[in-house]
């Protein structure tokens, strides 16, 4: 069975979508209207169809979310810095190492898309690892917003490079006119 349900949050409604292990998909919905045949598309395409086996049964559960929705309340509140939902995210096995690697990264902390591929011992794969956060299932969760370019330019996030900087602006970040990071400053 596939669950769904629309978040609403300081930034933008976010669509939840979690399967029998857990949290498998959340995105960013700029405009939340006729979010149900979103959810049902997005639903169907988590998981890979079985032959000879009915789809996942697929409902809205409001409720399901509670636990997910408090602590996504208290991270855009400044009053938490980790999440302890149990997370199902999908992709190939190179995706997957990212994606732990991003998790790695502190609350307040970032690094570069070069840095990242050089701890997963691929220096070479800066391109393959900007890819693969940006196929991230699991935004905010799976900070990816926390991966910066050279120097600390932004570069690319799937809600936008806006909602990148507010991200990194809540946990604490400096941006300046030339959306870089730079290092905190009192005046």
């Amino acid at each position: 069975m596939i669950r769904y349900a629309l978040l609403r949050t300081v930034l933008d409604p976010l669509l939840a979508v979690a399967g029998p292990e857990g949290l498998m998909r959340l995105e960013f919905l700029p405009s939340a209207w006729e979010y149900h045949t979103h959810a049902h598309a997005l639903a169907r395409s988590c998981l890979p169809p079985v032959p000879d086996e009915p789809l996942p049964a697929i409902h809205e559960d409001p409720g399901g979310f509670d636990d997910l929705n408090l602590q996504l309340a208290e991270y855009f509140t400044a009053r938490r810095t980790a999440f302890d939902i149990p997370l199902d995210p999908r992709g190939t096995p190179f995706q997957m190492r990212v994606w732990r690697r991003l998790q790695a990264i502190p609350y307040g902390r970032t690094q570069t898309y070069g840095q990242i591929a050089r701890q997963l011992r691929k220096p070479n794969a800066t391109r393959a690892v900007g890819q693969a956060a940006g196929r991230n299932p699991l935004p905010i969760l799976i900070p990816c917003h926390r991966v910066v370019g050279k120097g600390g330019s932004l570069r690319g996030f799937a809600a936008g490079i806006t909602t990148k900087a507010r991200l990194l602006r809540l946990e604490g970040h400096t941006l300046g006119e030339s959306s870089r990071i730079e290092a905190p400053r009192l005046f």
